[in-house]
């Protein structure tokens, strides 16, 4: 490595790895490998990227650098990865101080060729050349005709519309800009829709030009990849290519407060709204600096304690005082100067002051009793079981979670990538310090003590939306109206030429510089996920995994066809489920004892259906882990939720249920193409229905009416949950699932006797028949942009190979015609193997035209003609995102979860050769199902309130989405 200097080497306990810094001789760009046996490997290019205003220059250029380079001029690189890779992971990342480009596969190939496409499009993007891409991604003045209003466009720019119209996302964006005065912090990285207009091309690219420089740079590879080919191969290929230079990113530290700031702002809200119990507090306070990392786990487990379990004392004061329906806190350390936020939630602006005395004032009273020591120590105990666990979601791989934790210490300083995981040795210092004061002393000197606050209030406004696209609208006109004939002449054929610049295909030559897999780099076979069906007097579905002496325990109990107004209530009491007292403990004492002897509890209730009858099928889950050693324990807890609950303590079950109302209405935006697709499902499909009603809009609706009504309701409320705990737990419709070691499980039989010993013998529920009810509804929403759904049946035979077809669909025509060309952040499809097809779009600026693209799908369907070479792609996408990474204990659940559905490890198999033997011949008989589908008019929108009354002819209901 003599190209390298080695800075340090250390293996690091936590995440099994051998880490090592480097910096790199010639251009200055530092280096970190994290050796493991991680067959998942991870690669990221980081850049320390400050913003230097509200245009979302960062996060436009993070966009734009992926769309073509100087190896791989095509315009879409990343989506020519997504249709051929076997990535498990790729996608880019702007954070407020950083932008981040990661990628992940298992096969080494195609590790390889993200590795070389990634480096190439940081370094040698096509943005200087084609300031369509600036266009595109980032913003543009759109007029097709000369007559017609002058509007603006843009990817970012939309995304960034529905970004604003998320109260959460407008408060966070302001406690920074409060907080940080005088910093890059004080600057939303993502961009403000107001300003990104104001970002100039050249302004662009000067950006790229001094930032995205090797000496910026923080490269981490990360698995079981030989390191030392791969760093070789970043310095022949890239790094070798520049000279260090002296270009100063460092951060700067804002200067403490005298003290508190206040700020006021607004969010929209829909016309006639009552405006009461809907303003957000805050109580935001600052950090000295990120690299105490004793202190930053310190602290963020004190706010658990104060606020995060049921009835920590902070939270439970503020509640009892009536300020706000929920409250939370938020504790970023992952920034140079860490950030504390306490936030009431549907509260009254004129409770600003009372807010701020409370939290001071029974701050000092924790000062003068003590913390509860129990609390703090289960906290911790429960943090060093996490660490044990390793868990991880299929859709961030454990080595990007590892990187992106690394950041948290390497970009503020450059010799240190190692403290932010390097924290076993805390928690055993962190318990001895409980005795001492420790987390006392951090109350008194870093929230009491501390000037450096801000009080933050974000306010509803019925106006705010009206005002803000009026003033677009005289911006727009006015601009018009300075231009002349000639200039708008000029901006219609701008507009012609970027739209002529995307819908010109790349070229072979084009395209064939891109990196290949080839059909040996397929797995033939998917994953095998080892279950083991043990019948006794109870089935036990048996996962033998390594677990790290973990044991996972599940019980599915049967519930299919109870009445859909029981199903309602079956899904409160699973949202219920530890968040009430027993009569030997108090839901305080539940979830202390939870954190401090076990892993986790977890209630749901799981819409199935059947893979071969195609029957709606529902179970009850209970999930539970713990260390073998302590799963009695769980066991002994489990069994008094299911049967001691008390559901009559009408204050709490009224405070828990106001809760779950605001927490479920905040996530309406941020997942609203779900929750429209789903509920357009749910007009004709009954296993969507029955999500819908556990889940979906129907059951926001049904807890919006339990608070609302709740003093005229509560009995019935109660005498309601009593009822359907008593309708799920018999002996007849168990089954079991564990995971784990068979010395494991030999160990917990006894207490599954026990379990199957207290249920009732049988229970039965009468069939309730689904009938279809297309209602074609609008959700109107104080937001800029929509979330638009087309669903539809089909009644051909089905073939797995149509998943080819759906990557292709999707990364081809969607993309182009909904993302492109129609502005939106994203557009994606769904087909069931049960004869349903779905369109769904993400932060969309249009309603018609995306419903257009939905009808008109069959042609291109009828006009999809692949080379031999671009379906072997389409397979290996295909492919790349079925095989994800998964967990042990996910694995686990999924063949679990197939068991249930009756799909067979044959029938996987089966699955996998119909689709990498499909032919482009079949892909013709699969327009008939578009056509077919898309012929019944099935459509739900959640959006705009202007846009969806402009297309009101579309819908046969239109309403509020908050009721």
């Amino acid at each position: 490595m003599k190209n390298y200097t080695k800075i340090e080497e250390r293996y690091i306990e936590e995440i099994s790895s051998n880490v090592t810094l480097y910096e790199h001789n010639k251009s200055g760009a530092r280096v970190c490998t994290i050796k493991n046996e991680d067959n998942n490997k991870v690669f990221s290019i980081a850049f320390r990227t400050p913003p230097i205003n509200d245009t979302g220059l960062t996060h436009i250029l993070e966009h734009s650098v992926l769309c073509g380079s100087k190896k791989f001029p095509v315009k879409d690189p990343f989506v020519e990865l997504i249709k051929s890779s076997l990535n498990t992971f790729i996608n880019a990342f702007t954070f407020e101080d950083k932008t981040m480009y990661p990628v992940a596969s298992q096969n080494d190939k195609d590790f390889h060729n993200l590795m070389h496409v990634y480096m190439d499009a940081v370094f040698y993007p096509r943005i200087y050349d084609h300031e369509e891409i600036f266009k595109q991604e980032g913003w543009h003045y759109h007029l097709e005709n000369i007559e017609d209003p002058i509007t603006i466009n843009g990817v970012v720019y939309n995304e960034m519309k529905g970004a604003f119209s998320d109260p959460t996302q407008v408060l966070y964006s302001k406690i920074e800009e409060a907080l940080f005065p005088d910093t890059a912090y004080h600057f939303v990285s993502g961009g403000d829709p107001k300003y990104i207009p104001e970002l100039s091309y050249s302004q662009f690219k000067d950006f790229h030009s001094k930032f995205y420089h090797p000496s910026n740079s923080y490269i981490m590879i990360y698995g079981n990849s030989d390191m030392d080919e791969r760093m070789e191969w970043l310095d022949s290929e890239y790094l070798s290519k520049f000279n260090r230079i002296d270009f100063d990113t460092r951060l700067e530290f804002q200067r403490p407060f005298d003290k508190p700031k206040k700020l006021v702002s607004y969010y929209p809200v829909d016309k006639g709204t009552d405006l009461s119990n809907k303003t957000y507090l805050s109580y935001n306070v600052v950090f000295p600096t990120t690299f105490d990392t004793k202190l930053m786990i310190a602290t963020s487990i004190l706010l658990n304690a104060l606020f995060d379990v049921p009835g920590a004392p902070l939270k439970q004061a503020l509640l009892d005082a009536k300020i706000g329906v929920d409250v939370s806190s938020l504790f970023d350390d992952g920034v140079l100067q860490p950030i504390l936020s306490i936030i009431a939630e549907n509260a009254n602006e004129c409770d600003l002051d009372r807010f701020v005395s409370i939290i001071d004032d029974e701050l000092e009273k924790i000062l003068s009793n003590g913390l509860d020591k129990e609390s703090l120590i289960a906290l911790l105990n429960h943090a060093e079981f996490a660490q044990r666990e390793r868990n991880f979601s299929p859709r961030s791989p454990q080595g990007l979670d590892i990187i992106i934790t690394m950041m948290g210490s390497f970009l503020y300083d450059d010799k240190d990538p190692f403290s932010k995981i390097t924290v076993l040795k805390y928690y055993k210092e962190l318990k001895e310090d409980i005795n001492k004061g420790y987390f006392e002393e951090i109350i008194q000197n870093y929230l009491l003590k501390n000037n450096h606050k801000a009080y933050v209030v974000l306010v509803p406004s019925e106006t705010i939306n009206d005002e803000k696209n009026l003033e677009l609208e005289r911006k727009l006109k006015a601009y018009k109206e300075s231009l002349s004939e000639s200039e708008l002449l000029d901006l219609v054929k701008s507009t012609n030429a970027l739209k002529e610049y995307q819908n010109k295909e790349d070229s072979i030559e084009a395209i064939n510089t891109l990196p290949k897999l080839s059909l040996e780099d397929i797995n033939p076979k998917p994953e095998a996920y080892k279950l083991l069906v043990m019948d006794s007097k109870y089935k036990v579905l048996f996962s033998e995994y390594p677990t790290n002496e973990i044991s996972y325990v599940s019980y599915y109990f049967d519930i299919s066809h109870m009445r859909s107004d029981e199903l309602k209530y079956i899904a409160l009491y699973a949202d219920l489920f530890k968040q009430l007292s027993t009569s030997k403990m108090h839901y305080k004492d539940i979830n202390q004892f939870i954190q401090n002897s076990l892993g986790s509890v977890v209630a749901q209730v799981m819409p199935l259906k059947h893979y071969e009858t195609k029957e709606a099928l529902l179970y009850f889950s209970i999930g539970f882990s713990a260390l073998t050693k302590n799963i009695k324990d769980a066991f002994s807890l489990v069994s008094d939720l299911m049967f001691d609950v008390k559901f009559d303590d009408e204050k709490r079950l009224f405070e828990y249920l106001s809760m779950l109302k605001s927490n479920l209405e905040n996530s309406i935006i941020s997942r609203g193409h779900v929750m429209a697709m789903q509920r357009a499902f749910s007009y004709i499909d009954e296993n969507s229905y029955q999500k819908d009603i556990v889940g979906g809009i129907s059951y926001v609706d049904f807890i919006s009416d339990l608070v609302s009504n709740f003093e005229n309701k509560k009995k019935e409320i109660i005498a309601n949950l009593y009822r359907v705990q008593d309708k799920v737990f018999s002996k007849e419709n168990i089954t079991i699932g564990y995971t784990g070691s068979k010395e494991d499980y030999k160990t917990i039989i006894p207490y599954l006797d026990e379990t199957y010993m207290s249920l009732k013998d049988s229970i039965s529920y009468p069939h309730e028949v689904f009938k279809e009810n297309v209602l074609n509804e609008a959700f109107t929403a104080p937001i800029d942009v929509n979330y638009v759904s087309r669903v539809g049946k089909f009644s051909g035979k089905f073939n797995t190979g149509v998943s080819v077809l759906q990557n292709a669909m999707s990364m081809d025509y969607l993309w182009m015609e909904v993302r492109v060309h129609g502005g939106a952040y994203g557009c994606m499809m769904n087909i069931d193997p049960s004869g349903l097809i779905g369109f769904t779009s993400y932060r969309d600026p249009n309603i018609k035209s995306t419903n257009d693209v939905y009808q008109n799908a069959d042609q291109f369907v009828l006009s999809f003609n692949p080379s031999d070479e671009e379906l072997l792609k389409f397979k290996i996408g295909t492919i790349g995102g079925i095989d994800t990474v998964l967990h042990n204990k996910a694995k686990a659940s999924i063949a679990r979860t197939n068991y249930l559905r009756g799909l067979s490890e044959e029938e996987r198999c089966k699955n996998r050769k119909e689709l990498l033997s499909i032919k482009k011949e079949d892909f013709k008989e699969f327009a008939s199902w578009f056509k077919e589908a898309m012929s019944s008019y099935n459509i739900t929108v959640i959006g705009n309130t202007n846009k969806i009354n402009e297309n009101k002819d579309m819908f046969k209901t239109i309403r509020p989405l908050k009721k």
